[in-house]
């Protein structure tokens, strides 16, 4: 991640925070009937986002068929100031399996249960389970009320958004 003079250490501050800290993201995908919205544990690890998703929910088979999804990273109710202005993160990604017998999936899978624990390991017994990768072609932080950067890939160089 760099930063551009109009950059403040808050803004990157908060992305690296959202990046690094957040335990789940929202995930938009299509759906047969239209959009459809769902949530998944995840890491990130260099430049793209991992999930490992069951075949059994729907948000698995929208992402094998189409693979662009948007994402969303945003502050936890709890600890927001506002509920109308949460800091968050969207992106909007393309989606590719990473094959199972591969040195990045089990990087990823160690990553994976750094993060989230033991309940990783059950997961990994079951079949139905798969590893997605979702890398960033573009996205926006916002910060509060009226603080908007885009997100430049790849590697998430935040750009101000200014009003015309």
């Amino acid at each position: 991640m760099s930063d551009t003079p109009q950059v403040d250490d808050e803004a990157l501050t908060l992305l690296d925070c959202l990046l690094e800290s957040s335990q789940t993201l929202q995930l938009a995908t299509s759906g047969e009937s239209g959009p459809e919205a769902s949530y998944a544990p995840f890491v990130f690890s260099q430049g793209a986002l991992y999930i490992y998703i069951s075949q059994l929910a729907g948000h698995t088979a929208n992402v094998i068929r189409s693979s662009a999804v948007g994402v969303m990273l945003i502050e936890d109710e709890a600890t927001s100031r506002n509920q109308f202005a949460r800091n968050r993160i969207t992106l909007q990604c393309t989606a590719e399996v990473v094959d199972a017998d591969s040195s990045e999936y089990e990087a990823r899978m160690t990553l994976y249960r750094q993060k989230h624990g033991a309940t990783v390991d059950l997961l990994r017994s079951l079949p139905d389970f798969m590893l997605f990768r979702l890398t960033p072609l573009q996205g926006r932080l916002v910060i509060g009320f009226g603080r908007a950067f885009t997100l430049q890939m790849p590697g998430f160089h935040l750009q101000p958004i200014t009003a015309k």
